[in-house]
Order: C-alpha cells, then structure tokens, then sequence
C-alpha cells in the first residue's frame, strides 16, 4: 500500500536525512568560520556538506543546515561574504517553494557575470522529490536567491538525491548554460544518474535523461565544463561486492549527445571494518560514513597539460592488515576522457616528493581543483597528525607537473575531533552521518575551500562537558605549496 502524499514527505525528509578578485595579504592567513552559531536550536546543530562559489570579491558557501530545518521547511542553508572571504553573512536557508521543502545537498556554480546557481534537493507542496535550482538576484549589500525551479526526475515517485552543477564559462556560444547532474532512487530498480540542462540562465532546464547506462549501485554525479565548452560527468558505480568503479560520459555539444559511457578507474571500496559493521554502511573510525565519490575537473591553461582530465576518490590502498584503511588516488586522462592512467596515490608512495604522510591514519574525502597554470590541487580530510586515528585536518596535495608527482601541505592550524556520530547528539541526522562531501573552487588568485569542521566546542544538557559542533569554515591559499 503506497503511503499518503503527507505522510510521503516526512518519508522523502527522512530519507535525506538517513541517506543521504586580486591578490590579497589574506592568502595564508587563519580559516574562517562561514555560520553564525547562535541560529543553532538545542542539539540541532549541524553544519555539513558544503558548496563554495566565487566571483570577484563575492564569495557564497551552501551547506546542510539542521538548526534552521525545523522553523524554515528548508534543510538548505548558505552565508556570503562581500570582501573575498575575509568574514562572512549567515544568510539562513535557501527559500523554498511554495508549501514545500528543501532538503538540502547544497551545491554552487557561478557565470562569468557573476550570477550564482544554488542546487537543492526539494520537495513540492504534493510531497513529490525534485532537483531546485535557484539563481541569485540584483540585491545591492547582500546576496539573495529567487525561488528555486523544480526539476523531476524520470519517475515521478522516484527519489532524486546528490545533485552537482556547472555552469559554462568558456565564453563559447554556450557561455552561461547551466548543468544539473543528480542520482534519482526509483521505487523499483537499480539508482540511475540523470543530467538536464538550461540555456536560459537557469528559468527553464529541460527534461531529465538518464546517463548511466551499465552499474545497480550509481550515485554521487558531478559535472564539469572544460576550456572549449566540452562537458564530462563523471560518477561512482558502487555495484562489486568490495570493487568500485569510476564511469564518465562526455558531450560536445552541452549535452545534446554523449560518448559511450566510459571506465575511469577500479578500486577498493572503504571500510573499516568496526566502523562500518556498527554503521551497517561504508565507516570510518569514530563512526564517520564514507564514500568514494569523484571529484572531477578540467586543465583550462595554455600549458603543456591543457585539456588534460582529472579525477580524484578516496579508496582502500590495500593495506588494511597493516591499518591503512583509507587514501587518497588521482587518475588522468590526456585525450578527452577516452584513456585513463593508473591510479596515483597522492598522499603517500613514490609519487609524493614532499610531506608524505608517514603513518598508516585515514585520509578521505578530496575535492580536486585545477588552477590557471595548470596546478592540480586536491583537498581532503586528513588523519596523520594523531596518532590514535581520530582528530582530523584539513591536507592539501598539489600536483605541477599534471599529476606525476605530488606535495602535500596542511591547511587547517587546528585538528578538530569527531562528535558523537553512532548514536548521532543531532536528532535530525542519522547515526554516523559527519557530512559527505566537501567542496573547492579556484580563479587567478587562489584557491578557495569550504569544509565541515568540528573544533568548537559546545556544552549542551546532554554533553554538559562539551561536544565537537560540525560549523563550516572557509580558507584561500595560493596557488602554489
């Protein structure tokens, strides 16, 4: 018996929430906190799975927001800063449709006018799931978004979830077109992962196709645009029992046709084991769900690797007998997508030259990006400086000679513990959710990343000694280690 649509959305929700400029002198300088704390509701207090943006001097962060879930109908919150990320507006939530919801996933892209896209998943006034996109609107001091346009997926029961967006800046004839690529659960069936596309400026998208073609296990898509407008997909097919695979699909033409759906790379899927048998899903120490979704971007310089294709995910290296659980892999692809090279490991092995990670500890989550001259950067969570497996930072590798070799660099000043995950302190999240992504972005002057971070500490009836609180927190660093 199908479930009323009021019931449904409550379903939908739980769903979400169960599965799912120039050169400043501020490069270098300490991280800054993106949220406002003090909107925060009892024990409703995490911030997670961030979007990052940039233009100029305006930068927006997007991310999970569950302090605001409960009194805006809207699990999708944002903050901007006007001064290139120096401090920052909590903003609240993205606004969504009328009698409906936004359930979060928030991701960000911006054109080359400075219109930013902000992503959602939603749900409507009849409970059905879509992808919302919003686009920012003039508003002199701040940024605002309009309300979200809805887009269905193929089934109108199905459940759309883990959507990304580009937007083309190539300053080709389809400068500003946007791209929305997303994972939609049917009812019935394996996932597939659905693409759509507006050459409005975001008023319209067309209707939803699907780019999968082989895999029962796909999900965490993401988009990117290269130098000439080419568009890639790239995203995990999770359907070995301890294998996972990486598939693209790329179009020349904005997505009006696609190549054959093509095999990136093959690894070994995380797990800890402890970690994942208390989860019942893929763990990591401190009960922290993982996955091994790409991270995909575009070399768009004049340089000798231009064109070039890179894919990052985190993977089990083999090593689990020994402790190592979790690192960190690039491949490339020199002819479009077509061929791949072997995985690279770039935390550790023959390919690091500089500030290898020495221990056996967890590193996960990366978030790759490609600057103007062509310097691979890949952020990720990073567990080497504790010696218990368990505090986190923030690492950077960074890669100048398209990904043969490899440096790595610590970002954040401050490791930061995990909060209680299993069960989780956050009524509204579920148990051994800390966040499944974060995210990057680059221009000229530097690169930009937003991440989920829990050293502040919050005393709260429950922990009156105080708990990690998942905040968002923002930091540029240079171009170059």
């Amino acid at each position: 018996m199908r479930a009323p649509r009021s019931d449904l959305a409550l379903l939908l929700i739980a769903a979400l929430l169960v599965s799912c400029g120039g050169e400043r002198d501020w490069f270098g300088a300490a991280d800054v906190l993106v949220n406002d704390p003090s909107t925060d509701r009892g024990n409703n207090t995490t911030q997670s799975e961030t979007a990052v943006a940039r233009h100029d001097d305006i930068v927006v962060v997007g991310y999970n927001d569950s302090g605001e879930f409960t009194r805006h109908n809207s699990l999708t919150g944002y903050a901007y800063s006007l001064d290139g990320g120096t401090s920052f507006t909590d903003a609240g939530v993205l606004a969504a449709v009328r009698g409906g919801r936004n359930l979060g996933d928030a991701a960000l892209a911006v054109d080359r006018e400075g219109n930013f896209y902000f992503a959602t998943l939603a749900i409507d006034a009849a409970a059905r799931s879509y992808v919302g996109v919003a686009r920012s609107k003039k508003a002199k001091g701040e940024v605002v978004f309009e309300p979200p346009v809805l887009i269905p997926g193929l089934d109108p029961d199905g459940f759309q979830d883990k959507e990304l967006i580009a937007v083309d800046a190539s300053g080709g004839h389809r400068d500003g077109h946007v791209y929305v690529v997303w994972t939609e659960f049917p009812p019935r069936g394996p996932s597939r992962i659905l693409f759509s596309r507006s050459g409005d400026g975001g008023r319209t998208f067309t209707p939803a196709t699907r780019l999968s073609r082989s895999g029962t296990g796909v999900q965490g898509a993401m988009p990117v645009v290269g130098k000439r407008g080419e568009l890639y997909v790239a995203w995990e097919d999770r359907s070995g029992v301890r294998a996972g695979y990486i598939k693209l699909r790329r179009s020349t033409d904005g997505g009006g046709n696609w190549d054959p759906e093509i095999l990136a790379a093959r690894f070994e899927r995380l797990s800890d084991r402890e970690a994942t048998g208390a989860c019942g899903r893929a763990a990591l120490g401190g009960y922290i769900r993982v996955n091994e979704f790409p991270s995909i971007d575009v070399d768009r310089s004049e340089g000798p690797g231009e064109g070039n294709v890179y894919i990052a995910f985190a993977a089990d290296p083999g090593r689990q007998a020994r402790g190592d659980a979790a690192d960190i892999f690039v491949v490339r692809s020199e002819d479009g997508g077509k061929t791949w090279s072997e995985p690279v490991n770039v935390v550790k092995g023959r390919a690091v030259t500089s500030g290898a990670d020495e221990t056996t500890n967890d590193n996960f989550m990366p978030a790759l990006t490609v600057g103007p001259e062509g310097q691979i950067n890949v952020f990720f969570y990073d567990r080497r400086n504790d010696p218990k497996n368990r505090k986190i930072d923030v690492y950077r590798a960074v890669s100048t000679d398209q990904g043969r070799t490899w440096a790595n660099e610590r970002v954040t000043a401050e490791s930061f513990d995990v909060p209680p995950l299993n069960p989780n302190f956050d009524p509204l999240v579920k148990s051994c959710y800390m966040g499944d992504y974060n995210d990057a972005t680059v221009d000229r002057s530097g690169f930009y990343l937003s991440w989920g971070d829990n050293r502040r500490l919050l005393r709260a009836p429950r922990f009156p000694r105080g708990r990690p609180d998942p905040d968002v927190r923002f930091r540029a660093v240079g171009l170059q280690p």
